[in-house]
């Protein structure tokens, strides 16, 4: 899954201010990919559903799982707090829930007990098996940003020792306020859309049947990926709802790379994007969504 805050999508408040640049029309991008933008007018397709698009409907959201979650345990934990206060067996007894949210906890990007691999599924081996607690030991100072799949896997097992399910709790206090009604950690195959390869799906991580599950297992409708962002960026939204969100000056996102996709919100001079791109370069979908929004507000 991908470190949030190498998306291009930061520079485009930048690029609107100066406003000189030449961009492309991005509908011209060629691929497997669909988008919608909201202005000020509400929402249209900027790409409409085609190819793999056209015949399933549930789409990986990656890391923008993260997102739900982080919200999740700003609403319902004492952030505040040692991890160790929940979940005694951590090594680290100074680690609060709050740097698990900001990535800031020291803790590496998967634990030493996994790695991640070009080919092979890095969550396989998790499957069916509870987190190792005594896997999360931190390898940076405490207070620095490291980028942690690990750290959201360790909030996902505080989640379900507080509430019984992190799933249930998120889906509580986040996907039903916000609309959604298609979430799901393992869809049904025939429902996924995926890239093919020599004319054969490409089979995505398991990262839903997983403990890491809470870094990145959600799956929905590309409507209610919309309905997130919507919900999230509403005017009156607290601070809680993208507080594992990304920001840099008025700009912000969260966005998420697996196996063979990538999808991104984007929020820009009162111009937003979803993006969500299949079987393209890594952050193929940030790409697109700063050229989406640089290309609306030169309209």
């Amino acid at each position: 899954m991908s470190d949030n805050t190498t998306t291009s999508a930061a520079r485009v408040s930048q690029l609107d201010r100066r406003g000189r640049r030449q961009v492309r029309n991005p509908l011209e991008r060629s691929g497997h990919w669909r988008a919608s933008l909201r202005t000020a007018d509400g929402w249209r397709t900027a790409r409409e559903a085609r190819g793999s698009y056209a015949t399933a409907s549930m789409l990986e959201w990656g890391s923008i799982t993260k997102g739900l979650v982080g919200t999740t345990a700003c609403l319902t934990l004492e952030v505040e707090r040692p991890v160790a206060h929940y979940l005694p067996g951590v090594p680290d007894a100074e680690m609060t829930v709050a740097d698990l949210v900001h990535h800031t906890s020291g803790l590496p990007r998967l634990p030493a007990t996994m790695r991640d691999r070009v080919f092979a599924d890095p969550y396989r081996e998790a499957v069916g098996v509870r987190l190792d607690l005594a896997a999360a030991v931190p390898a940076t100072p405490r207070g620095q940003f490291v980028y942690s799949n690990l750290g959201y896997a360790l909030l996902g097992a505080v989640l379900d020792e507080v509430h019984g399910d992190w799933f249930a709790a998120v889906r509580e206090h986040v996907i039903e306020p916000a609309g959604i009604t298609s979430a799901a950690l393992v869809p049904a195959p025939a429902e996924r859309v995926v890239p093919k390869f020599l004319g054969r799906p490409i089979t995505p991580w398991a990262l839903g049947q997983s403990s890491f599950a809470a870094a990145g297992g959600v799956w929905s409708t590309f409507d209610d990926l919309c309905r997130y962002a919507d919900w999230a960026l509403a005017p009156d939204a607290g601070g809680a709802r993208t507080v594992s969100w990304q920001r840099e000056g008025a700009s912000s996102w969260i966005n998420g790379e697996v196996r063979a996709a990538g999808a991104v919100i984007a929020n820009a001079a009162g111009v937003t994007a979803v993006v969500h791109a299949l079987a393209k370069a890594p952050h193929a979908a940030d790409k697109i969504a700063t050229a989406l929004i640089e290309h609306e507000v030169r309209r």
